[in-house]
């Protein structure tokens, strides 16, 4: 059999894309393993991301789509030329910038590669029809498979919209889908021990960059045209973090002081540790723990860019006590694992991985396990911090709620001022006692969060 040539970069995604669905790793870091390890121009790498995170995003739509042409059951349909399908389909619906001819070609080359001729014919059948009839495709019905009309069209798992519909409705609950599907910007942290804000927006400009001010922090930047930024050399000398504004303002909730002894639980990769240390200009002690060491080694890298040295790295199970720590920190983060629905436009593989019910209270349990343990930490007088990238009751208030009723020497403050300060608009009700970001439900353009803070009184 002769050897079929494939166009290498179509290639590429295919790859990323079953690695993905194998659940090897994470979108981010596949891309970016796959960008360092292969010679790809500024456009060829826009297009690798383009096509890799629109399939991804819309999976479950071209899905649909798919099933409408194929005569075969698309769920039995090998990994490999399910992606072939949903890359070309994407293509078709979502693009203009490739021809018709060359999707159903390139397409078929990739299915002659990792199928055989049979498959590769199966391929090409199921794009030319949907080249033929692509305006008349049948989505569910609106209004009597509202759930799975939602799902479908707009690309999210059956059971998160069955959630959202009961607390939020039809129209935002679309709202909320539209926001994660759309391409988040990307937003930096000035490292102003190195550099001004002003002066790192006039260098980026310098470079071509477009560049706006964030509008709740004095740090934040939003960037566009920066390619490979851990290549850039303003990354390199330790300038800017890459970090959304929502988790910056974490950071500036804790309200970490110079002098303070600060402890970070579940410090890794090292954001908003690294912040702190900014806030305190780089004078006191933070402590950052995890429980993985090369998750570890990510914080250390992180410090030594960016110039810091009263980090202190440790290896801890932040479930179980440390008994070194009772009751000696001013102020102790514990920003918990948990299921990253508040940050599905960043990681939209998230969407996909197996998860329910029994999930979230796996989470939640050990959510309360940690803060529990953490709070020990809190000198009389200082404060605990509990936030989360997600959007759900059970791993937000109802945690915290669970601690307070245990543990009545904690006593939540009040978050109106810090609001205020941060000209924050909240979703309908006034938060007072949390601070809930929910994207798409607001002109916030914030990853969604949930952030609380309690002072120990006793």
């Amino acid at each position: 059999m002769d050897k079929v040539e494939v166009d290498w970069i179509r290639e590429i995604i295919l790859n990323a894309l079953a690695k993905i669905d194998y659940k090897k790793s994470y979108i981010n870091i596949i891309l970016n393993n796959f960008l360092e390890k292969n010679k790809v121009t500024v456009r060829d790498a826009a297009f690798i991301n383009e096509i890799t995170y629109g399939v991804v995003r819309n999976r479950s739509k071209l899905d649909w789509a798919i099933s409408q042409f194929s005569i075969k059951n698309f769920d039995k349909t090998p990994i490999w030329i399910k992606n072939i399908l949903r890359m070309g389909v994407y293509q078709l619906l979502f693009l203009d910038k490739v021809p018709d001819y060359a999707v159903c070609n390139e397409s078929v080359q990739l299915a002659k590669k990792y199928g055989n001729p049979k498959v590769a014919k199966f391929v090409n059948s199921i794009l030319r029809n949907i080249i033929r009839d692509r305006k008349n495709v049948r989505w569910p019905d609106k209004d009597k498979e509202t759930a799975l009309y939602i799902s479908v069209v707009y690309s999210h798992p059956y059971w998160i919209i069955e959630r959202w519909l009961k607390r939020f409705g039809f129209k935002e609950t679309i709202k909320i889908c539209k926001a994660n599907n759309k391409i988040p910007s990307l937003v930096i942290r000035t490292n102003t021990l190195k550099i001004s804000r002003s002066d790192l927006k006039k260098f980026l400009e310098k470079e071509n960059i477009t560049v706006k001010e964030g509008a709740f922090t004095e740090e934040a930047l939003y960037l566009k045209g920066l390619p490979n930024i851990t290549k850039f050399p303003a990354y390199k000398e330790g300038l800017f973090q890459i970090q959304d504004e929502a988790s910056i303002l974490v950071s500036h909730l804790v309200d970490p002081l110079p002098g303070e002894f600060i402890i970070d639980v579940c410090s890794a990769p090292g954001g908003k540790t690294t912040h702190f240390a900014q806030l305190m200009n780089n004078k006191g002690t933070i402590l950052a723990f995890d429980t993985h060491k090369k998750r570890l080694s990510m914080v250390e890298d992180n410090c030594q860019r960016l110039g810091i040295n009263i980090v202190k790295t440790q290896l801890n199970d932040v479930t179980k006590l440390n008994k070194n720590y009772i009751n000696k920190a001013d102020k102790v983060l514990v920003d918990v694992p948990c299921s990253g629905l508040g940050v599905l436009r960043r990681k939209p593989d998230l969407k996909w991985q197996t998860f329910n019910l029994k999930r979230f209270q796996e989470l939640s349990k050990l959510q309360g396990e940690i803060l529990s343990t953490a709070s020990n930490y809190v000198k009389v007088g200082g404060r605990l911090i509990y936030s989360t990238c997600s959007t759900e009751p059970e791993e937000n208030e109802e945690v915290v709620g669970k601690f307070l009723d245990k543990n009545h020497n904690f006593e939540l403050e009040d978050l109106s001022d810090f609001i205020k300060e941060k000209r924050l608009k909240v979703y309908k009700s006034n938060q007072k006692k949390f601070f809930q970001i929910y994207l798409g439900l607001s002109n916030l353009d914030l990853d969604g969060f949930f952030m609380s803070k309690m002072i120990r009184k006793g």
